[in-house]
């Protein structure tokens, strides 16, 4: 098993795997559009033998400059819980530290993300289109806990 970038040959068989995840192709064709048009920074898989296990990518706020939300995690549901969700979040916290992102934002469960370092009270002066409280913010810069800003997020990305 290992875990890596994802490259343009992995391409077919990420959408099988979100299809199959998903139930429906929608969510990688939303993917397909968002790297085409640069709004994905980072990709990562979870690989084991030669089979895409998981997925997690980040797409690019619109604003604030600089911030990312954690766009899709992913994991074939014969894999689950085994560990690959978590590895694949803190994997991918340290790779947007890394690439400079400012911050990163989940809309989700807040007390399945507290546990990788998301905070509900440090997005609760942000503005976003989601449902109250279900957006946690991942400060990676100082001074970005608690700002105050509007989150956009690129078209079509779903926030669930």
């Amino acid at each position: 098993m290992s875990l890596r970038y994802l490259l343009p040959e992995d391409r077919a068989a990420l959408r099988g795997l979100l299809t199959g995840c998903f139930g429906e192709p929608e969510r990688a064709d939303l993917l397909a559009g968002l790297r085409d048009a640069g709004d994905l920074p980072l990709e990562i898989i979870w690989v084991e033998g030669l089979a895409i296990q998981g997925y997690l990518g980040f797409a690019r706020h619109q604003s604030p400059a600089g911030w990312w939300s954690l766009a899709t995690l992913a994991v074939h549901p014969r894999r689950r819980k085994r560990g690959i969700e978590d590895e694949l979040i803190r994997q991918g916290l340290d790779l947007a530290r890394q690439n400079r992102a400012k911050a990163v934002t989940v809309v989700g469960d807040p007390a399945w993300y507290r546990r990788f370092g998301f905070s509900d009270v440090a997005a609760q002066n942000l503005v976003t289109p989601t449902e109250p409280g279900r957006t946690l913010l991942y400060a990676i810069r100082p001074g970005m806990a608690g700002v105050t800003a509007d989150l956009t997020y690129p078209a079509g990305l779903p926030l669930r």
